[in-house]
């Protein structure tokens, strides 16, 4: 290897130092050029090349992250069961969800101390993970970030974190012990779930919230005090400890109402609570989880000396159907009122300046609502699943929708997007099927992933500097060059622009009536899904500039061609898609029957590879295949018998799921994991060996 020769230099450099002078800038610049090149040879980069998005192999043991690097991605090392190590370097700030998930040989990982934030699961099921420094500078901490390491038995939380999100450590059955610091101010639910080891715990003054189940199953701490800080206490929030003590401010009313008297906070109303409640005159917060999970409540008097309401107050309250706000509260909280399923009004007052996540989400009653012209902001998934709302107001002072914001809003017929409005996120009106038309202002400048998915069609103001519709419906991206959105209306033939340089992720997702579509050699990546569910669509064929390909982008397509000069991406005689460099099969025509081998070029069997490949009789997997994906051979109705080879050491969820006629299958000693469901639906598999390697089955493995 090039990098054994870098030990000689440093020798040859400090001999030749008093004629050449010093070498040691030119060595150390030619040592990193060495380990970027060997990174570039398996891992993945954004374009700007700060960003490590992926790996090329997901057998890789270790790795040396480059200097420059600033943030490892959502997702990045996901699954890589057999990385036992990676050098991080202090040029990274940020680690994305999901970036090591999964990750079950990793036994120990050193963070770096320029790092601020851990993204959402980023470290769960990091099973063998035993310790892992988080350093000072990081103020988040994402949810379930280290959930499910079982092995994990002391973590320091940074004095500057300010909350401890849901699940964080659930299921670290080994915690023996854990310090929270003084900038606390909400732990989260299911926070210490499952922390089984764990025998003390000191919750600081600074905690205002406790979320539901916090610390269930927390069965070796016996005892546990709670601060008269604390305003808002979720379900269970303790079960399985044998005693709590509350510091002298709290009250327990008659009706089982627990009050925080220096705060005039309702903290928690128990669950068994029916009929209609009058909240107490004087009290002025409704704390976090409040009422959340009071089935039975059926109405409820909030008086005027309000001014808040809590994350999750009245969550779950399935029978309460109108409530009336008071004039001195001035935001509605994440999740304050979701999955009031009964909710058919309410009256938001017009002191109020922003909704929060989830808010109203899954309110399915609920037909109208009235959003006041303070609010300046709608918050992710504010209404997600208000599958009877009919019409809403967005006013003028809004300037972000957040992702999921309107998601599922079925019986949506008309809403206007206010001129204040600049971004539109992921999702955000997606599923809203009978909004017929939505039309874009000037004033909007992002839009997120699958905005629209589902809206009948688009338009976009012609004065808008990022984007145009064309004549067909399309949504483009102009200063991107990327292609967004295709009305799902679309039908017969259509040619991709030549100005389009990217197809975006689900862009023509179900457009089902669409037969032909030409895409330029202007196009270098396709996104995942972006011809997913296009049934009619006969066949695509993918120029020599398409270098990147994403996830399941042609689920459903009859067929797939790909250009003889494409340097990354081939077809075989079969119709099965390839991707060359990264030695993955890809996708599978659905019209594949009788037998089939793989190529021994290919390493791994991606995700929904041959799924729906009813008429598929019998495949042989080459020695060189180590992993097979999430839903690999799902309704592979006539696949019969299978072996797969030693070289296998994972088997994804779902992979073989609807597997029929699948009578006998030979997993090798080599799999040490099955996903869940893998083999759900295998109804004629009579019997399996499970070899004494597996350390891991998922859920409903073989149901």
């Amino acid at each position: 290897m090039k990098i054994r020769n870098h030990i000689i230099l440093p020798a040859i450099c400090c001999a030749l130092a008093l004629t050449l002078g010093a070498c040691g800038e030119e060595m150390k610049e030619d040592v990193k050029a060495e380990i970027k090149t060997q990174a570039e040879d398996v891992l993945n980069f954004s374009e700007d090349g700060k960003t490590v998005t992926g790996v090329k192999d997901k057998s890789i043991k270790s790795v040396v992250i480059p200097k420059g690097v600033t943030s490892i991605g959502a997702g990045a090392f996901y699954n890589c069961k057999n990385l036992t190590s990676i050098m991080i370097p202090d040029s990274v700030t940020s680690i994305g969800g999901e970036a090591f998930s999964g990750c079950s040989s990793l036994k120990s990982i050193t963070i770096p101390d320029s790092v601020t934030s851990i993204g959402n699961s980023a470290f769960s099921d990091c099973s063998s993970l035993t310790s892992i420094m988080i350093p000072d500078k990081v103020t988040s901490i994402g949810d379930r970030a280290f959930e499910g390491c079982s092995n994990l038995t002391s973590i320091t939380i940074p004095d500057k974190v300010t909350s401890i999100g849901d699940r964080v450590f659930g299921g670290c059955s080994n915690l023996t012990s854990i310090t929270i610091p003084d900038s606390v101010m909400s732990i989260g639910w299911g926070a210490f779930g499952g922390c089984s080891k764990l025998t003390s715990i000191t919750i600081p003054d600074s905690v205002t919230s406790i979320g539901d189940r916090a610390f269930e199953g927390c069965s070796n701490l016996t005892s546990i005090t709670i601060p008269d800080s604390v305003t808002g206490i979720g379900k269970d929030a303790f079960s399985e400890i044998e005693k709590v003590t509350y510091n002298p401010a709290f009250e327990t009313l008659p009706n089982g109402i627990l009050i925080n008297k220096k705060h005039k906070a309702l903290v928690r109303a128990p669950e068994n609570l029916s009929g209609g409640y009058t909240i107490p005159t004087g009290v002025t917060s409704i704390g976090a989880y409040a009422f959340s999970h009071s089935k039975n409540l059926t109405s409820i008097t909030i008086p005027d000396s309000v001014t808040s309401i809590g994350d999750h107050a009245f969550s779950f309250c399935s029978n309460l159907t109108s409530i009336t706000i008071p004039d001195e509260v001035t935001s509605i909280e994440n999740n304050a009122f979701s999955f009031c399923s009964n909710l058919t009004s309410i009256t938001i007052p017009d002191s109020v300046t922003s909704i929060g996540n989830s808010a109203f989400a899954f309110c399915s009653n609920l037909t109208s609502i009235t959003i006041p012209d303070k609010v300046t902001s709608i918050g992710g998934s504010a209404f997600w699943g208000c599958s009877s709302l009919t019409s809403i107001t967005i006013p003028d002072k809004v300037t972000s929708i957040g992702g999921s914001a309107f998601l599922g809003c079925s019986s949506l017929t008309s809403i206007t997007i206010p001129d204040s409005v600049t971004s539109i996120g992921n999702s955000a009106f997606a599923r809203c099927s009978n909004l017929t038309s939505i039309t874009i202002p000037d004033s909007v400048t992002s839009i997120g992933h699958l905005a629209f998915s589902g809206v009948q069609s688009v338009q976009v103001s012609t004065k808008n500097p990022v984007f145009s519709v064309d004549g067909s419906g399309v949504l483009i991206n102009k200063k991107e060059k990327k292609l967004l959105y295709a009305p799902r209306s679309l039908s017969g033939n259509y040619t991709i622009p030549n100005s389009v340089t990217s197809i975006g992720n689900s862009a023509f997702e179900g457009c089902s009536d669409l037969t032909n579509v030409t895409i330029p050699d202007s196009v270098t990546s396709i996104e995942g899904y972006a011809f997913s569910r296009c049934t009619s669509l006969t066949s695509v064929t993918i120029p020599d500039s398409v270098t990147s390909i994403g996830h399941l982008a042609f689920s459903g397509v009859q067929s797939v061609q790909v250009s003889t000069q494409n340097p990354v991406f081939s077809v075989d005689g079969r119709g099965v898609l390839i991707n060359k460099k990264e030695k993955k099969l890809l996708y599978a025509p659905r019209s594949l029957s009788g037998n089939y081998t793989i190529p021994d070029s290919v390493t791994s069997i991606e995700s929904s590879a041959f799924s729906g490949c009813s008429n598929l009789t019998s495949i042989t997997i080459p020695d060189s295949v180590t992993s097979i994906g999430m839903w690999a051979f799902e309704g592979c109705s006539s696949l019969s018998s299978l072996t797969i080879p030693d070289s296998v050491t994972s088997i994804g969820e779902l992979a073989f799921s609807g597997c029929s006629n699948l009578t006998s299958i030979t997993i090798p000693d080599s799999v040490t994991s099955f996903g869940g469901s893998a083999f759900s639906g295998c109804s004629n598999l009579t019997s399996i060996t499970i070899p004494d390697s597996v350390t891991s089955i998922g859920n409903s493995a073989f149901a």
